[in-house]
């Protein structure tokens, strides 16, 4: 027995240690990861900022143990790294989850930090290059400028990753330099191995919903839908590593390939041996590829024909040497049908191929195409081309014939909802020669011959706000020149014309040299705003939800001259006329030359430029030359002037300007304003101002309202902008028939720093002050018989200062202290009296001023007001009766409407004309009832208008 309870003794005590300890690492999973947490998050922002040239934002962070035991998962959630300098506001990344497993006890050793697993949640990566070779993923800090202790400390984490995924992701990569673009859209990712081992048997998985791939101009891929499941034997041995593909598959679209041989990284060069094998794909497989079958009912498309495809990649590539390679492509007798259309594409033959036996000489690749045909609806296309020493001295041999019945295609391809063509198209065009024979101008040489003829080709599409019409355009072909011989065509309401030359276009297609071209674009009516689709009230631009649009690049191999000849032109809905000039691209530079229209109620001159040299910060450098302008519309309409001349908004009248100015821009465009410099001047005959709040501010100061409303005559001023900051040269004007003189600054933040002097004549001050002020001086004189005070004198010089904004302007005035001094010098004046009567004569004067001034203010401000309030009651009056009159109008189209529907019964295409009927009926009520509101309301206004003069003269 005692045995027995020694037993259970013990048995209990095991039992009860277990617990502790399992109850000890409940509590360590919770714990730990809380006593880690900072000491790991210090570790990653001291990683980030020793090594990147970057800011690096994170929403959230977080450990835990419990899903991944005994490994630790560090979480981030929103972590972001934006540019800086040439890339300000640019997200290379942006991560919503971010996840890692890292190993405990590396975290408890601090040694390293050893991560085994790394999955990220609905990634966007945007990678930019600039032509200059400037990249945002660039940000790695050099040791240069790395501190000594940044330089001598190792990393702190060390990748052992067992697996990865990524999910959701969208990357974008967009290289100027390189004139490469590719975007993946909703990219999957997974891959398993360990990448510890020297050998690993990796296996991979990923989709992408689509793939886009430029290149030098070439789509090669147009949003292709992508699948790949490739497994890799991946072998290292020091230095050199081989990847040999096992299983794999890829689907591009409906096109499926698999990938046969290896590729090493070896030291100093790679070397490859690969086969693509796609022996099991057909012909509509192919089709996939190309955007016009694969969105247009490829699945119910019929495809039949002979296809054979096979591509070999092998040798060595270095930075001299690129591998061979062997691609052939042939298709014969070959035919394409959609059940629901009456035609179909057939006798489709293709032969192409590309060949290159490997090495330094890249003239050594062949381009072929020996044939191309197709057959539809009593049309044919027939093209060859052939290309040799494509890198020093490009030869080419191509022909295209095309005999095209426009009209036909929707017989063999389906078509959009709302998409039609017409009219024929002729091409006979024919081109063989070397590129070498073009520079010398041998042009003998070079056969270049043929036409393009396209007549009364009718387009249109649901996409189009009208449908295009071009009644003729003819293309010309020879060695010098590419002809726009004629461009005859109308779109809605615009016409337009054109022709001229595009200059050493086979050098450009073929060696990438300047292209040349010199237009002339006339029309008798221009509408952009039809052609460009303006946005109806209805639709409202979330801006919020709009991403920064791609910087406006103008090409540096382009040289560009058009002349314009434009009667009329519509754009933005204002509208010029006579539109002359010239617009000239050059160098990534467009110019404005000598470009004169009629519009704005004037005339209006531009010259100047617009540079795209530096693609993230372009810059413009422009001279205008305005001439009886209408303020009102100029500033309703340019942002730029509102900006530089807040009173315009306030102002009606014409005025004539001319100034220059530069400034660098964002990529949208958009000024940056504190690198906006010019000058200029500004004459006007009348303008009048109303309204405009610092001049409301000044007559409150000056107890003069009449200042609120004004016309001014014959202003001429100068001005200046820089630092975000326009000045005015100091310049007089009459302000309520008061000589001022004005100086000061506005920035384009609309902070004011202006100063005023003004002359104010003695009958322009308020009659119940001028009396009250003299009436007290002679009651002083009389009390102070030696202080001989004066009476107020002709003319009362006084100074104001305005400050704060153009909304909420602050003026203070010297005006009770000019007052005081107009009425003679105190102290000079005084005969045989002490200091006492210094003060009490001049405490006299200053109390004098102060009470008239603030009596006759109240005085007339309550006449002021009373006659406002009768003015306001008889406007209320006048709109409520508008009002009643507009309900009753309404009421009864309503009703009429409503009878007509009624009479119509139960006959269904009598009841459709009634609703017809019915709805003009109600239209035609409500905007008589509008036009009755906005009389009564105009009415209203004008009472307030009279009221409002009237207080205005009282004094």
């Amino acid at each position: 027995m005692v045995e027995e309870k020694m037993k259970k003794g013990i048995i209990g005590k095991i039992i009860k240690w277990i617990g502790v300890v399992f109850l000890l690492i409940i509590i360590s999973l919770i714990v730990v990861p809380i006593i880690f947490k900072d000491e790991i998050k210090d570790y990653a922002f001291a990683e980030v900022n020793k090594t990147l040239l970057a800011d690096v934002d994170l929403g959230d962070f977080d450990l835990t143990f419990i899903s991944t035991f005994p490994s630790m998962t560090i979480r981030l959630n929103d972590a972001k790294i934006t540019g800086r300098d040439k890339f300000k506001g640019v997200e290379l990344v942006n991560i919503k989850e971010f996840s890692a497993h890292v190993n405990f006890w590396s975290v408890v050793s601090g040694d390293e930090v050893e991560i085994n697993a790394i999955h990220l949640i609905e990634p966007s990566f945007d990678v930019r290059v600039l032509k200059n070779g400037l990249a945002n993923f660039d940000i790695v800090k050099p040791d240069s400028v790395k501190t000594p202790e940044e330089v001598a400390e190792p990393s702190k984490f060390k990748l052992s990753l067992k697996e990865y995924s990524i999910e959701r992701a969208n990357i974008r990569y967009d290289d100027k330099q390189g004139d490469m673009f590719t975007q993946l859209v909703n990219l999957s990712h997974f891959g398993k191995g360990d990448l510890t081992a020297d050998v690993i048997d990796f296996e991979t998985e990923t989709t992408i919903d689509a793939f886009t791939f430029d290149m030098e101009g070439v789509s090669y891929m147009k949003e292709v839908k992508t699948k790949a499941i490739a497994n890799l034997l991946m072998e290292f041995d020091g230095d050199n590593s081989k990847y040999t593909f096992k299983e794999n598959v890829f689907e591009l679209n409906a096109l499926k390939f698999s990938i046969d041989g290896f590729y090493e990284m070896l030291s100093g060069y790679d070397n490859m041996d690969l086969k693509i094998n796609a022996s099991k794909a057909t012909f509509k497989d192919f089709l996939s590829l190309i955007p016009t079958f694969y969105q247009s009912g490829y699945e119910d498309m019929i495809a039949d024909g002979n296809l054979s495809f096979n591509c070999e990649v092998k040798g060595k590539m270095d930075d001299v040497n690129m591998p061979g390679w062997d691609f052939n492509l042939n298709v014969d007798k070959a035919k394409i049908k959609y059940p629901d259309l009456p035609g179909s594409i057939s006798n489709i033959q293709l032969v192409a191929g590309s060949k290159f036996v490997g090495g330094v000489d890249m003239d050594k690749m062949t381009l072929d195409i020996p044939k191309f045909h197709a057959d539809f609806v009593g049309n044919t296309i027939d093209a060859t081309l052939k290309m040799r020493n494509v890198m020093t001295d490009p030869f080419i041999d191509s022909k295209i014939l095309a005999k095209i019945d426009l009209s036909t295609l929707g017989k063999v391809m389906p078509m959009a909802e709302g998409e039609s063509y017409n009219g024929k198209l002729n091409a006979d065009i024919t081109l063989r020669g070397k590129s070498s024979s073009l520079e010398k101008e041998d042009y003998e040489a070079f056969t270049a011959e043929g036409t393009l003829l396209l007549e009364e080709m009718l387009y249109a599409s649901k996409d189009l706000p009208s449908s295009v019409s071009i009644h003729s355009m003819l293309l010309r072909f020879s060695p010098q020149d590419l002809s726009l011989e004629k461009l005859d065509a109308e779109m809605g309401k615009s016409d337009f014309q054109m022709n001229g030359s595009i200059d050493n276009y086979l050098a450009y297609a073929l060696k990438d040299e300047t292209l040349k071209g010199d237009f002339l674009f006339t029309s008798r009516n221009l509408d952009l705003d039809e052609l460009m689709g303006t946005t109806s009230e209805e639709e409202v631009v979330d801006t919020n939800s709009v991403e920064s649009s791609d910087p406006v690049v103008i090409p540096g191999n382009i040289d560009f001259r058009l002349k314009t000849d434009l009667q009329n032109v519509k754009y933005d809905g204002l509208e010029f006329k006579n539109v002359k000039g010239a617009v000239k691209l050059k160098d990534q530079v467009a110019s404005l030359d000598n470009l004169t229209m009629e519009g704005l109620g004037g005339t209006i001159g531009l010259n100047g430029d617009f540079s795209t040299v530096d693609e993230q910060e372009p810059k413009m450098n422009f001279s205008y030359d305005l001439k009886g302008i209408d303020i009102k519309a100029l500033s309703d309409n340019f942002l730029t002037i509102e900006k530089l001349a807040p009173i315009a908004k306030h102002a009606t009248g014409k005025i004539s300007t001319s100034f220059s100015m530069n400034s660098s821009l964002t990529p949208n465009l958009d000024p940056i304003y504190s690198t906006l410099n010019g000058k200029g001047d500004l004459f006007t005959k009348m303008v009048s101002i109303s309204g405009y709040e610092p001049l409301v501010k000044i007559g409150n100061a000056l107890k003069m309202d009449n200042l609120s409303n004004q016309t001014i005559n014959d202003l001429k001023t100068f001005f200046s902008f820089k630092d975000g900051k326009l000045s005015l040269t100091p310049f007089d004007v009459k302000l309520g028939g008061i000589v001022t003189n004005i100086s000061g600054s506005t920035t384009f933040e609309q902070v004011i720093d202006y100063a005023l002097k003004m002359n104010i004549p003695k009958d322009k001050i308020p009659a119940s002050i001028l009396k009250t002020v003299e009436d007290q001086i002679k009651k002083v004189n009389s009390l102070v018989p030696n202080l001989n005070l004066d009476v107020l004198p002709a003319m009362i010089p006084v100074k104001l200062k305005v400050l704060g904004t153009v909304s909420n302007p602050k003026v203070t005035t010297d005006f009770k202290e000019a007052i005081m001094e107009a009425t003679g010098n105190v102290k000079g004046n005084l005969k045989d009296k002490g200091k006492e009567l210094v003060g009490k004569g001049i405490d006299s004067v200053k109390a004098v001023i102060d009470n008239t001034i603030e009596d006759a203010k109240k005085e007339l401000e309550k006449k002021k007001q009373a006659l406002l309030a009768d003015a306001q009651k008889q406007a209320d009056k006048i709109k409520v009766e508008g009002k009643k009159a507009a309900d009753l109008a309404r009421k009864e189209g309503k009703k009429q409407a409503e009878a007509l529907i009624t009479e119509a019964g139960g006959n269904p295409i009598k009841k459709k004309a009634a609703e017809i009927a019915g709805n003009k009926l109600i239209q035609s009520a409500n905007k008589n009832a509008d036009k009755i509101e906005n009389e009564a309301n105009s009415k209203a206004d004008a009472v307030m208008v009279a009221a409002r003069e009237k207080a205005d003269k009282l004094k």
